[in-house]
């Protein structure tokens, strides 16, 4: 239904539209938006419906100035081969526009400038918005949600795959200019997350690049790797670089970081390259930006630098900032065959930094020059003390500049064993930190494992291809490619699915016709058992073969 009064669009869903000839299908014909400049003063209300099938030049609506909420998009695509940008929604959400509780499903949106799951220049509010198994890939810079950011993303989170030079689950650049940054609150990212570029490349978890940008309450699991061939390369498990940002507090990552190869390389379990904000305080420049209450699992590798390369299980390189009650166990590793390899396990360097009440426990750490907590402070106005290390035998400090104006307690710093660690570190207690069976934690800390190496690094798995099992009108499928040797081997009886012939330590997973996951498991070994609820058809895949079953 479609009101218009004075300028004003009222747009109401009653029901799912299916633009292809069912929904697993495509339109048969693509198409575009208008793209004069003009902003739709829209309001539409999908009432929790579905759109099937959309098959488009950009986007939906080319600039949208009020709210759109409560829809589905799936088995769709946005792509755009022209130069311009691409996404779900809008290409342009307006100040004070919203996105709230949208979501992109099993869908793919491509583009040679700015690609985003949703919208590609966010001047407005995104709420509660998800972006599930799509793939959102650029040449430029990708966004799982948002391609540019200048306001706000609040609770809303992305599990498809995101490739760009400038790449993020949720936010593919934050660039406000103003003295009132953007925010990024309460998201997460369990993608895969992937930078790749001939210059300069920024991944992260959230956003690859952020400039005066808030991180608050944010966690990571997903795969983040980049590689540049001739430029300098930032990776993160939260956020590729970081330019005069105020706060990055309580974000969490479990998610393998790689570094694979550039010509400056900046790596870390929550930033790979953070320059900090300084004020002048009265007649005192002073800091003004924190890391704190956050922390790493995810191991952190560099593979190869060609002039130099900083990893840290925080931070590669960081200045100007509070680090403080922020904690590191995922191992760091600094390969390659530059003789110019730092690594810390909560920072490689720190300049203009207070460093105080952390911990780190890991049993790996390489590099041409390593350190247990921080390898380097340099310059001015650097603080150190009252922190807990452990693991491998390695100092706490490499190097600590002589500058008067810095203060290192180094009988602050206390070498433990895990046994110990565990033990002491329950002085940290109340305020951020709980008590556990293990090491105290973040409030906001879900780990439940108490081991000394909690997440395993591997690699390869982003050689894989993308899987979008939406078709086209002949009938192809679009991303996955077609299985001409069939291995899979599936046999239904009542509602159990039993599925033969799998590779081992890979999912399988069943989808209904929608595209929805209905049910996954990992195969431990060459069969696995699983259990629908209902009847109906189903596709089960596993790697890229697929079968299509019917539960009666």
């Amino acid at each position: 239904m479609r009101i218009e009064t004075d300028g004003y669009v009222v747009g109401l869903i009653e029901k799912d539209l299916v633009m292809g000839k069912d929904t697993l299908h495509l339109a048969k014909n693509k198409m575009s938006v208008d793209t004069s400049g003009r902003c739709t003063n829209l309001y539409l209300n999908g009432q929790g419906h579905t759109i099937y099938g959309l098959n488009m030049s950009r986007a939906m609506f080319y600039c949208v100035e009020n709210l759109v909420e409560n829809l589905t998009i799936a088995n769709s695509r946005f792509e755009n081969d022209e130069g311009l940008s691409a996404a779900g929604v809008a290409v342009h959400l307006k100040d004070n526009a919203c996105v709230r509780n949208v979501k992109i499903r099993n869908s793919v949106v491509k583009s040679e400038d700015i690609a985003a799951g949703l919208v590609a220049y966010n001047d407005g509010a995104m709420l509660n918005d998800t972006n599930e198994n799509s793939l959102v890939s650029s040449t430029n810079i990708a966004g799982g949600l948002a391609g540019s950011l200048r306001y706000v993303i609040i609770n809303s989170r992305n599990s498809g795959r995101v490739s760009g030079r400038v790449a993020g689950g949720i936010v593919g650049s934050g660039d406000k200019l103003g003295t009132d940054g953007g925010t990024i609150t309460g998201c997460s990212n369990n993608g895969m997350i992937l930078g790749n570029g001939s210059g300069s490349v920024s991944v992260g978890g959230i956003a690859g690049y952020a400039h005066r940008t808030s991180f608050n309450g944010l966690k990571n699991t997903g795969l983040i790797e980049g590689k540049s061939t001739s430029g300098t390369l930032t990776v993160g498990g939260i956020v590729g670089r970081l330019d005069t940002t105020q706060n990055v507090v309580d974000c969490g990552n479990w998610g393998r970081v790689h570094a694979l190869s550039g010509k400056k390389v900046y790596a870390g379990g929550i930033v790979g390259l953070y320059y900090g904000e300084l004020q002048m305080v009265g007649e005192t420049l002073s800091r003004v930006s924190w890391l704190v209450t956050s922390y790493n699992y995810g191991p952190v590798t560099v593979k190869a630098s060609e002039d130099f390369a900083y990893a840290g299980g925080l931070a590669g390189y960081i200045t100007g900032s509070l680090i403080s009650a922020d904690y590191n166990r995922g191992t760091v590793k600094n390969e390659g065959s530059s003789k110019n390899r730092y690594t810390g396990s909560l920072a490689a360097l720190a300049d203009w930094c207070s460093v105080a009440g952390n911990y780190s426990y890991v049993d790996t750490l390489t590099g041409s020059h390593t350190a247990s907590l921080v390898y380097e402070f340099a310059g001015a106005n650097n603080s150190m003390y009252r922190s807990y290390y452990g693991g491998v035998e390695v100092p706490p400090v490499g190097k600590y500049s002589d500058d008067p104006s810095n203060i290192y307690q180094k009988d602050s710093l206390v070498s433990l064993g895990f046994e110990e660690m565990k033990e002491a570190l329950q002085i940290y207690d109340g305020g951020n930190w709980v008590r556990t069976d293990c090491m105290a934690q973040a409030k906001t800390d879900t780990n439940t494992v108490c081991t000394v190496k909690v997440i395993a690094d591997f690699f390869g798995d982003s050689d894989k291809p993308y899987e979008v099992t939406f078709l086209e009108e002949e009938g192809k499928t679009f991303v996955a490619p077609k299985v001409k040797t069939p291995h899979l081997k599936v046999v239904v009886s009542a509602r159990n699915i039993s599925v033969w012939g799998l590779a081992p330590s890979r999912p399988v997973q069943v989808f209904d016709m929608q595209g929805i996951l209905v049910t996954a498991a990992n195969s431990q070994g060459a069969a696995v058992n699983l259990m629908v609820s209902k009847a109906g058809v189903y596709i089960v895949r596993h790697g890229n073969e697929s079968r299509r079953v019917a539960i009666r």
